[in-house]
């Protein structure tokens, strides 16, 4: 089971969330998390990497795979997967579709100019 952790409280108790038996990954809601820490869209904020340090410390002392979810550049990517996160979310349906979508338009637009 995947426990979402999209508050300052599920930060707070993701030691004794870890501890839970049948919980196997604990995965931060990047998004939520910065909504419900009154810094939306703030994923550079020093706040938010330390609430991934406690949820993976969490995750190491009882043997589960933390996760993250909300930030899909490679920057941020990169940077939490050296933290340890295990478990990751790389893009949304929407970010996807957008990215597909952007793609075959310019793949269009190029024909145009022939």
């Amino acid at each position: 089971m995947v426990v979402m952790i999209e508050s300052p409280q599920g930060v707070a108790q993701a030691d004794e969330i870890a501890a839970v038996k049948g919980v196997d990954a604990l995965l931060i809601g990047t998004n939520d998390l910065c909504f419900e820490m009154g810094i939306p869209g703030q994923f550079n904020e020093p706040r938010v990497a330390e609430a991934y340090r406690k949820v993976i410390a969490a995750c190491r002392k009882h043997g589960k795979f933390p996760g993250m979810g909300g930030m899909y550049t490679p920057e941020l990517l990169e940077r939490h997967i050296g933290m340890g996160v295990q478990l990751i979310l790389s893009g949304s349906d929407f970010s996807l579709l957008m990215q597909a979508g952007t793609a075959r338009a310019s793949l269009v637009r190029g024909f145009e100019k022939r």
